[in-house]
């Protein structure tokens, strides 16, 4: 399901828990005006098991994988301290978080996909309508092109062979690779230490999913979830990469009484200044607040980063685009016109 539609759930369910309307009659009635689709189908299966006398939390950890895998112990430790209402509505904000982080995302590369997409046009009406009259025009004359109009002829009279085939390559060539490196974990850690390197995208990524991991154990720890089984859940929640693939030696260093903080330090999974804040949340006893002002921190991170891509890459694919489609066809192509117009002149 999307973000929209969790969030629509839970407001939902929160809603009936603080009315203290029956979940099961409730989800029934609004299955019914959902009409069709993923989420009428899960709030259906919902009411169902809740009828045939299940909890909630079993409720949702019958549904699998299409719920997220920390839901129903969020849930079971809601109900057990009698604040079920809380966890949803921090469940919410989650969601909501998430949902802002990907429209950041889109939005920083909607602009950027029309531009080549416009300039794709361009390229294809300049290639088979235009170079060709031109290319006439100078055989007409037996004119002596230069070197720049030749290599633009060039291309623009086979730009299957000479563009469009080479970008297929290399895009085939790329999905290959990443194929491949999902296949190991060793390949899967390389590919996201590549991508983190990016300039702008890497870093908005990092920042964004260490405010996702740390705002989701933030919500496991607040639910007195213990830490081991915390770690684990938001490792797995928040598409992390390196945090999951070192889960398992930190939940052992956890286990032999290691805290938190030094635990992730030692295994540099995340940035030293996360780390720390980790550290002093433990010492003090807060560490649901500390992981808060982490993802706080990391969420204005992503937000600076998403407003930077926003602000530098689409001009820089409109000078790119401009610059190379536009004015060196341009050029190309008004450089034997000059000349031709110079000789007519004499």
């Amino acid at each position: 399901m999307t973000s929209d539609d969790w969030i629509l759930l839970n407001e939902e369910i929160a809603g009936m828990a603080r009315a203290g309307l029956p979940l099961d009659q409730g989800l029934t009635a609004l299955a019914r005006e959902l009409g069709r689709g993923k989420l009428q189908r899960i709030t259906t299966t919902l009411a169902d098991d809740l009828r045939a006398g299940r909890t909630l939390p079993e409720a949702f950890q019958r549904l699998g994988t299409d719920v997220p895998p920390y839901y129903a112990s969020l849930l079971e430790a809601g109900i057990r301290s009698g604040r079920i209402s809380e966890v949803l509505a921090s469940l919410t904000s989650h969601a909501r978080s998430l949902s802002e982080l990907r429209s950041s995302l889109l939005n920083a590369f909607f602009y950027p996909v029309i531009v080549l997409g416009f300039s794709g046009l361009l390229f294809g009406f300049l290639c088979w309508f235009v170079l060709p009259s031109f290319d006439q025009i100078f055989k007409d004359f037996n004119m002596r092109l230069p070197t720049l109009t030749v290599a633009v002829m060039t291309v623009g009279m086979h730009p299957l062979e000479y563009v469009v085939l080479p970008l297929a390559v290399l895009l085939g060539l790329g999905f290959l690779v990443r194929l491949l490196l999902r296949r190991t974990q060793v390949g899967r850690l390389a590919w996201t230490r590549f991508v983190y390197s990016l300039p702008l995208f890497g870093t908005f990524l990092r920042a964004g999913r260490l405010a996702t991991f740390s705002e989701l154990l933030a919500i496991l720890v607040e639910q007195s979830l213990p830490l081991r089984e915390a770690f684990r859940l938001a490792c797995q929640a928040s598409s992390e990469p390196l945090l999951a693939a070192a889960a398992e030696k930190v939940d052992q260093a956890l286990a032999q009484g290691q805290s938190l903080g030094v635990a992730l330090r030692e295994q540099r999974l995340v940035p030293e200044l996360l780390a720390w804040m980790v550290g002093i949340g433990e010492q003090r006893g807060n560490l649901a607040t500390a992981l808060r002002q982490g993802a706080d921190l990391y969420r204005r991170q992503a937000d600076l980063r998403a407003g930077l891509l926003r602000t530098v890459f689409p001009p820089l694919v409109v000078l790119i685009a401009s610059g190379v489609l536009v004015a060196l066809f341009a050029l190309a192509i008004l450089l034997p016109l000059v000349r031709l117009l110079e000789g007519l002149s004499k």
